[in-house]
């Protein structure tokens, strides 16, 4: 083994020489010699790519950087090549997708103005890429940038309309009006998915409107501008697993069970907002998935900023706009009790103790309240 690393040291330091040197069939034949001794290196692969493209073989460049982005378990660098030249080569809705994994990386990194960045781009590209503008939406409405969040709203309500969704349609309207009240482009589109065209036409001249089901899209075509490409599902899922094992390896050497839940807590609050959403999904007060999700962040960032009211506000209305996560109970209780509302930390901590994970830390916390 020793030496079928020095081996490939060597090709990847030559093969770097070369492609510096613009000797592409040179660095080509190099990194193909590291690819034999490390099957599964991201470097050799990515060092493969960037020969490709020097060689004018973007196919093959495509194919390499693609691997590249697999074996680094979603290195940004090599997932932006993969989108490059996805638009080089016109395939425009494939980097959309592209650039909407790369926002997800960038806001589990808590990047979000670059994360913003990549979903405004991946949508130049694909205006109907519905899960760009729902993250852009919930991000937008934790930012408090609520005429861009509406815009984005209204966008997710005509893709779904489209699609003959008219009910979910509307429920973005609500989350719309809701943070622009009266607000006369949401007020058109509710009554568009309402009443079709027809609500605008003449009355001399009546139309029928248009049937609601009539998307203009196959069901192959539907399920594929929602979906990620393959490749970034499985480095989501290796994120996943291996923030799993992080976070149970953390668990197991706190010894204070209360550090250990808000651990806990903290990890499946942001787990939560990477959870898809799922049908008819709607909080008793109406609030979206999207909406409850941007509370949820926006009380997550006040809590760390130390801004314990505004904290204790938004995870307020994220309940009682539907979230029911253990875990939202127990964070909120610790927020009481730091804010000493101690009949509020009781009754929140008996909810979160309802739940084996939390009962323990929730009845150490009131005992030593």
């Amino acid at each position: 083994m020793a030496k079928d690393r020095a081996k490939y040291q060597k090709a990847i330091k030559v093969g770097l020489a070369y492609n510096k040197a613009e000797r592409w069939k040179d660095a080509f034949t190099a990194f193909r010699v590291a690819i034999g001794e490390f099957p599964n290196d991201a470097a050799a692969y990515a060092g493969l790519g960037e020969a490709c493209l020097g060689l004018k073989q973007l196919d093959r460049a495509l194919d390499c950087f693609k691997l590249a982005a697999r074996y680094s378990r979603g290195d940004i660098r090599y997932l932006r090549s993969v989108a490059d030249i996805q638009e080089r080569q016109g395939q425009l809705a494939e980097a959309a997708r592209t650039y909407l994994a790369i926002g997800e990386i960038l806001l589990k990194q808590r990047q979000l103005e670059e994360a913003i960045g990549n979903w405004e781009r991946s949508i130049r590209l694909d205006s109907s890429l519905l899960g760009s503008h729902k993250r852009l939406a919930m991000v937008f409405q934790r930012l408090n940038r609520k005429r861009d969040a509406v815009r984005e709203y209204l966008a997710i309500a005509r893709i779904l309309q489209m699609r003959g969704e008219n009910k979910k349609a509307l429920q973005m309207c609500q989350a719309a009006l809701r943070l622009d009240p009266g607000n006369e482009d949401v007020l058109t589109a509710v009554e568009l998915i309402r009443h079709g065209e027809s609500a605008f036409a003449e009355p001399e001249e009546p139309e029928e409107p248009e049937p609601e089901s009539a998307t203009g899209l196959s069901a192959e075509e539907q399920a594929e501008a929602d979906s990620l490409t393959e490749t970034v599902r499985q480095m989501a899922a290796i994120f996943e697993a291996e923030r799993n094992e992080q976070v149970v390896a953390e668990q197991e050497q706190l010894s204070d069970p209360i550090e250990k839940a808000r651990r806990l807590a903290q990890e499946e609050l942001a787990a939560e907002l990477f959870r898809d959403e799922e049908e008819a999904e709607e909080g008793v007060n109406g609030l979206s998935k999207l909406e409850r999700d941007a509370l949820l962040g926006q009380a997550m960032d006040f809590e760390t900023r130390g801004h314990i009211d505004d904290a204790i506000g938004c995870y307020q209305r994220a309940i009682k706009g539907g979230l029911r996560l253990p875990a939202a109970f127990f964070m909120l209780g610790l927020l009481y009790v730091a804010n000493r509302q101690e009949n509020e930390a009781k009754k929140i901590l008996a909810m979160a103790a309802k739940n084996p994970t939390y009962l323990q830390a929730s009845k150490l916390v009131l005992a030593g309240n």
